[in-house]
């Protein structure tokens, strides 16, 4: 599933800055799969790299930085969850393009002491030189000069801003709507963690009960509220305690009551 055109003007305006950082065995890759681990396969809008990581169609082990450009989907896990995941598996450098309306924002990170902590966040009129993993200069003004004057959402081209028809019955056929905007032909983007997958979209009831149908016996829970922007994950029977009965949307866990 494709991204907007924006989502892809600022990735291609940070490829060529990286690229000519990079030294030695030093690759990039631009939608990249990456294996970090038994279990999880990630999804990054960019990855540098060594050389001998590089395998066909994906890369091996933890990249020496990994960089997303968020969406409205993704933004909440870029800055959270998945900053900890990418910690957890020893990637020393991450960062998070962001387009606000003030401009674009990149968040800079850092792995130290088995976290990423942000050392920077760099917006309009503001710049900082990096050394690691290479030397640059994070001068937004600079690298995204060529956007268009336009500010739509940065979300991906299959997700809507409603969230469409119910599926048709088992003897229609499928109309555009209901094929791009329902579980799981209407994904911005779908990984795997720990065994887990996630999958980006604007999910609601409908998509839980598909995925039901689809991953019987499991759990599939969203992170947000339905219709909210963001991820749905099925997750192992056992990720839900005896006692406490099934739901389609665990809200306490949403809303932290």
């Amino acid at each position: 599933m494709g991204h907007t055109l924006l989502h892809q003007i600022l990735v291609a305006d940070l490829l060529a800055p990286l690229m000519i950082a990079e030294y030695g065995d030093m690759r990039t890759r631009t939608s990249a799969a990456a294996h970090l681990g038994d279990g999880t396969w990630i999804h990054a809008d960019l990855l540098v790299y060594c050389e001998a990581q590089d395998r066909e169609g994906f890369v091996e082990g933890a990249p020496l930085l990994a960089v997303e450009v968020a969406s409205d989907a993704s933004r909440a896990r870029d800055l959270g969850a998945k900053r900890e995941l990418y910690a957890g598996y020893g990637v020393p450098c991450y960062w998070v393009v962001d387009l606000t309306p003030d401009g674009v924002r990149v968040h800079v990170h850092s792995l130290r002491g088995g976290r990423h902590i942000e050392t920077a966040v760099v917006g309009r009129g503001e710049s900082v030189r990096l050394t690691e993993p290479f030397k640059i200069e994070i001068r937004p003004d600079r690298l995204f000069s060529g956007l268009p004057p336009w500010r739509g959402p940065v979300e991906g081209a299959c997700m809507a801003h409603e969230n469409g028809p119910d599926l048709p019955s088992p003897q229609e056929a499928f109309e555009i709507d209901s094929f791009l905007r329902r579980w799981p032909t209407g994904a911005e983007k779908v990984e795997l963690e720990n065994g887990h997958p996630v999958f980006y979209g604007r999910w609601d009831e409908r998509d839980v009960e598909i995925a039901q149908r689809a991953y019987p016996g499991r759990v599939v829970r969203l992170d947000q509220r339905p219709g909210v922007p963001g991820t749905m994950r099925i997750l192992p029977a056992a990720s839900v305690t005896e006692t406490a009965p099934q739901r389609l949307v665990d809200f306490d866990a949403v809303t932290g009551r």
